[in-house]
């Protein structure tokens, strides 16, 4: 079909490599002619909704596109989970979906269903593909195949190429006489207003309490340093989350338990509030922000539409990058002694939680908060961690980052649906570090296909904190203020995840108590395969050590 030599073409000239597929047999011409093209890195994985949080987490680490394709029907709806997820995390995909052709579309055809825009909610760009190879389709699929790659290229989102095929589908001739042509995208920066600057510059030197609040963030070195260079020169707040990849001693690094120190809540909100990267992950500041609210709520961005407006204030968007605005600020002059103050306070409670923090776990019995205390301690240099949604993230908040490690997790959605799949394709691509996974019992049971695959990464290793069930449905208010918070909440989990890992012939280890855990991290970090540690907390009241941890922060 010269059509999909025209697309393979395209996808070669802009470096596009990494093409994962599931089974089936719509998808046909797409599997043949990406597989006879020995450029492109071809991989099968048969669950789709894995497949996807694969892919997922190889583009996460490439910071390149990475395509997914399936055959028609339902098997396209698999990928919803995790195109949402891209979407949000701004992480580029490109999703091919074989299709009927249009003449049998709600037909009673099997494996057919409306493509055209499936995943419009959800995706930077949608393109339904030509059906036929006559030369004014030939162009047209050219320029498809372009435009869809440059937008998830340079926007950083998903987009979606339907492309229906007629029978027959296994005779797909390659004419290498038909030559895909690359169409360049090339971005012009426009100079921001001078007025609009000096605006900026005016509002910011005038506030007396001056915040920054970082969320989801590729590590970036220079961004780190910029912003420790503004903390110390302007006396500037820095508030940081573990997936904000941002490290320095002068930071507020656990927010969820300073905040918890806090009483009068009006004396620690900003005039200003400048926030960067993508979603925030505590609750407690999204509370205080939403009933305390700053002043002035700025995002600073290098894409406008990726502004986030969580606590209801947000008045500026600066589209610009952030390291470009933050060392536009350096170079004004600021008042320090304005903003002392509140510097101060911050950093006064943020000392004191670190001292009961440290108090609390020396004495602090085994439990989910020892267990990820114990991992945080052990965790090697040289790490890309994973972390999983739910309860895993939130106790990763309450421990400092290290600065020789990546932190990555699903926030963009903030699913449990596809972490281990995400592992598995970040372990791929970054295969000169250790990708550790840290999740929960029903996270990792419920991506199970993510073990599914013949070739999986020896540089993976996951940990499993296994509280027999949904912990954090006992540590966020509500669930069991009602009858039903056992039963269909919590949900018990009565998978034998030693079983399940003998199922996928990968090496198991397990421990249930705080010396058991030291020993086994230690052998896990060393074996030279991938290997799964299951950490036995499922006989401990974890919420109610949590809550007294949290009492005792406040000490």
């Amino acid at each position: 079909m010269d059509r999909i030599k025209i697309l393979t073409d395209v996808f070669k000239h802009h470096g596009i490599t990494d093409i994962i597929f599931s089974p089936g047999s719509r998808n046909a011409p797409l599997i043949i002619g990406f597989s006879s093209n020995s450029f492109f890195n071809t991989k099968t994985i048969i669950d789709e909704r894995s497949a996807a949080f694969v892919a997922l987490g190889m583009a996460q680490q490439s910071k390149k596109p990475v395509a997914i394709c399936s055959t028609s029907g339902s098997a396209t709806l698999n990928y919803a989970p995790a195109i949402c997820e891209a979407y949000y995390q701004n992480i580029p995909l490109i999703i091919l979906t074989a299709d009927r052709p249009p003449e049998w579309i709600n037909k009673g055809e099997g494996q057919s269903i409306v493509q055209t825009d499936i995943y419009k909610n959800y995706i930077q760009a949608s393109f339904q593909f030509p059906v036929e190879d006559n030369e004014e389709e030939l162009i047209l699929s050219e320029k498809i195949s372009n435009e869809a790659i440059n937008i998830s290229k340079h926007i950083q989102r998903p987009v979606h190429i339907n492309l229906p095929f007629r029978e027959p589908l296994y005779n797909t001739f390659i004419n290498n006489d038909i030559i895909g042509n690359k169409i360049e995208f090339n971005k012009i920066e426009k100079k921001q207003d001078n007025s609009i600057i000096d605006d900026v510059f005016t509002k910011w030197n005038s506030c007396s309490k001056r915040m920054i609040l970082c969320g989801l963030l590729e590590k970036d070195e220079s961004l780190n340093k910029i912003i420790t260079e503004l903390n110390n020169n302007q006396n500037v707040v820095i508030l940081t989350e573990s997936i904000s990849n941002l490290q320095n001693d002068s930071f507020i690094c656990n927010i969820d338990r300073t905040i918890e120190r806090i009483s009068n809540k009006n004396d620690f909100t900003p005039d200003i509030l400048i926030t960067i990267g993508g979603a925030i992950i505590s609750k407690k500041i999204k509370a205080l922000f939403r009933e305390n609210q700053p002043k002035e709520h700025w995002h600073i961005a290098e894409v406008e539409e990726t502004a986030l407006d969580v606590f209801s204030c947000l008045n500026r968007v600066v589209v610009d990058n952030p390291m470009n605005f933050f060392m536009s600020l350096i170079r004004q002059r600021a008042d320090n002694k304005l903003s002392k103050n509140f510097y101060n306070i911050w950093q006064n409670e943020f000392n004191i939680s670190n001292i009961n923090h440290d108090k609390f776990l020396k004495t602090c019995l085994w439990s989910d908060l020892k267990a990820h205390e114990i991992i945080n301690k052990r965790l090697k240099s040289n790490i890309n961690l994973q972390i999983a949604n739910s309860t895993s993230i939130r106790y990763n908040q309450l421990f400092k980052n290290k600065s020789d490690v990546i932190y990555n997790c699903n926030r963009g959605v903030s699913g449990i649906d596809g972490s281990t799949s995400t592992s598995v394709g970040a372990a791929y691509i970054n295969k000169q570090m250790q990708t550790i996974l840290i999740t929960g019992d029903l996270s990792f049971v419920y991506d199970i296909n993510a073990l599914w695959n013949k070739d999986l990464p020896n540089n993976l290793k996951i940990i499993i904190v296994n509280n027999d069930g949904g912990g954090i449905f006992r540590i966020i208010p509500g669930p069991f203020s009602t009858p039903f918070g056992k039963e269909n909440f919590e949900t018990e989990n009565s998978s034998d995840i030693a079983s399940l890992a003998k199922a996928h012939s990968i090496y198991y280890l397990k421990a249930d108590n705080i010396e058991k855990t030291k020993e086994k991290l230690d052998v896990l970090f060393d074996y030279n395969n991938i290997a799964i540690l299951e950490l036995d907390t499922s006989k401990v009241d974890n919420a109610e050590i949590l809550k007294n941890y949290f009492k005792f922060i406040t000490r």
